[in-house]
């Protein structure tokens, strides 16, 4: 009988090995497998999918920070050679100047957002988190974009209460002035921005209305993408990096917040924030994109 037994349980551990081998680890999805087995390779499957998506986001992301740097790096240069061989005429020097200034701006912040983005990537968790007013942060953020929002006479009205979270208060402020900036160079001339911090039941709201070129309905999802643009052309005006969203869903995402967008073509964006009352137990970083 024990010999019966042991040679059931041999052809049994062979049938299963056969059937493990025979799989091809690519296309486990369309594989016949034992239904006793079908969770042990679905998380396989899964483990699979996850890494080559990483790894095109990867890929993506080398290809366009290349590109990006690339383009302003050939700017400057182009000018400066200009100016250094004696090409440029002098009445064309300041203008040659005051573009290579530009263009040096726009390398500078896309650094630092690559460098942003890199640390948030690096970090499983929230440094230095307090309990900070998102009023005040706000208010601050608005002080600093005030200046170029008039510059397009566009104007800002604030409507808050103190609202308490438990976060970074940098990351915070980041999220805060992305939000901002982006409202006040995709807003049009004598335009608008409607800005929102309150509690509410089951949080603290935070929110940016815009009255500028809106977002097409099939691109909302994506605009959180790195360097994903919905008009390249006016993103190139304006000079954005691409990367500020990207940041923004970071911090909501490492502080436990979710953030929504709603939008129509040609009359205006609202971004909506919302932190929950208990940010205490903050979020892995490695469930971002």
């Amino acid at each position: 009988m024990r010999g019966i037994i042991n040679y059931i349980k041999k052809q049994l551990t062979q049938n299963i090995i056969d059937q493990i081998n025979s799989i091809d680890i690519n296309n486990i999805r369309e594989a016949e497998i034992y239904d006793e087995l079908k969770p042990f390779f679905e998380r396989i499957a899964n483990e699979n999918e996850e890494r080559a998506r990483a790894e095109k986001i990867r890929r993506e992301f080398t290809a366009n920070v290349s590109h990006e740097l690339k383009t302003p790096v050939t700017t400057i240069s182009g000018y400066a050679q200009m100016i250094n061989n004696g090409m440029a005429k002098p009445e064309d020097i300041k203008e040659f100047s005051k573009k290579i200034e530009k263009e040096s701006d726009r390398l500078l912040h896309l650094i630092d957002d690559i460098i942003n983005l890199s640390n948030l990537d690096e970090t499983d968790s929230i440094e230095d988190a307090q309990t900070l007013d998102l009023s005040h942060i706000t208010e601050e953020a608005i002080r600093v974009i005030e200046k170029s929002a008039k510059e397009r006479n566009i104007q800002i009205f604030y409507s808050h209460t103190p609202a308490f979270i438990r976060g970074n208060a940098t990351l915070i402020g980041e999220l805060v002035y992305n939000l901002l900036d982006n409202a006040v160079k995709y807003n049009k001339e004598n335009g608008s921005i409607t800005v929102f911090v309150g509690e509410h039941s089951d949080g603290v709201e935070f929110s940016v209305e815009d009255t500028g070129i809106g977002i097409p309905e099939e691109d909302t999802e994506r605009i959180f993408e790195r360097f994903y643009r919905v008009d390249k052309s006016h993103s190139k005006k304006v000079g954005g990096t691409g990367l500020g969203l990207s940041i923004v869903k970071h911090v909501c995402a490492c502080h436990n917040a979710k953030i929504s967008v709603k939008s129509e073509v040609g009359k205006g964006t609202i971004m909506y924030v919302a932190f929950p009352k208990d940010t205490t137990g903050l979020y892995d970083l490695s469930h971002t994109v």
